[in-house]
């Protein structure tokens, strides 16, 4: 692991564990439901940048790495198994997707030639 990612993910997950030790100890005083939901969500986020963290350093090293060296399919498969249960890249929810993700080749409708734009009378007509 590069140096700089493993000292920011280690301090994060310090920060984790004693957040999450809070949590337990809520639990232990049966904290209200809400509360306790609230904090396990910040757990969350922080072990959510923790992943960031390590996928920037796995794009960073192995991934760039072994597409210099034509192995490119393999580490993306790789990747892509480990993130399957991981839906933060996915989902649009995290900065993790708007990062990995490429922009979308999007358009409004009106772009396409022959496309009828929105609010004209070709889509307000019913089939008859």
């Amino acid at each position: 692991m590069l140096p700089e990612y493993k000292k920011e993910a280690a301090l994060r997950l310090k920060v984790a564990a004693g957040h999450l030790e809070g949590v337990r100890r809520m639990v232990d005083e049966d904290q209200y439901c809400v509360d306790l939901m609230k904090q396990l969500s910040a757990v969350q986020g922080t072990l959510q940048g923790v992943q960031r963290i390590l996928l920037r350093n796995h794009l960073s090293s192995c991934v760039s790495t072994a597409i210099k060296n034509g192995m490119g399919e393999a580490i993306i498969e790789e990747l892509m198994s480990a993130l399957k249960y991981d839906t933060s890249p996915i989902d649009g929810r995290g900065a993790v997707g708007a990062a990995l993700l490429p922009a979308p080749d999007w358009r409004p409708a009106e772009a396409f030639v022959g496309a009828p734009s929105r609010g004209s009378a070709d889509n307000d007509r019913q089939a008859t």
